[in-house]
């Protein structure tokens, strides 16, 4: 998973040659997806008329529909015109095909949208993949890109992190 804070970047870059203009179009195209989703929680915030307590909801399945990623909130609402989940007390989940959790999400409060798989955390969060922890304030999101972007006070720890020849 790759994370991204405005004065930090750890990235994991394998055998492939990195290509530094697709990386700063899909960089553009995640900073206006995460306006977007900051812009979602604000206006669904101020539409929550009956959260529901203690859900569990999976938003992406394995092939053999074992869940893949879930929502789990102390208070959630379905927005279904707008394909988002508000929740309060919220824990994002990832797993492997065994049902292993292989990375989470833990948040004061946020919105999903279950199709792009992306959501907006307004206040706290921490994050945890392997043995990697980042947390901080007001954070984007992104499953399929394996993206998160926080905007304010951001702390990393990790115990696994494998850069030769690099400074940080």
């Amino acid at each position: 998973m790759r994370f991204l804070a405005p004065a930090l970047v750890v990235a994991s870059f394998g055998a492939y040659a990195f290509d530094s203009g697709e990386w700063l179009e899909r960089r553009a195209r995640m900073d206006d997806e995460a306006q977007a989703m900051r812009e979602a929680y604000v206006k669904c915030a101020g539409a929550l008329n009956s959260p529901a307590e203690n859900v569990m909801v999976p938003f992406e399945n394995w092939p053999d529909g074992s869940v893949k990623s879930s929502v789990t909130a102390e208070r959630a609402q379905f927005l279904t015109e707008e394909g988002l989940v508000w929740g309060k007390g919220v824990i994002v989940s990832q797993f492997d095909e065994k049902g292993t959790e292989t990375a989470r999400l833990e948040a004061s409060d946020c919105i999903v949208h279950r199709g792009s798989k992306c959501g907006w955390v307004e206040g706290h969060a921490k994050a945890v993949y392997g043995k990697t922890v980042i947390e901080g304030d007001r954070i984007y999101f992104s499953f399929p890109e394996e993206y998160i972007k926080i905007y304010s006070n951001v702390e990393i720890w990790s115990a696994d992190l494998k850069m030769e020849g690099v400074k940080l």
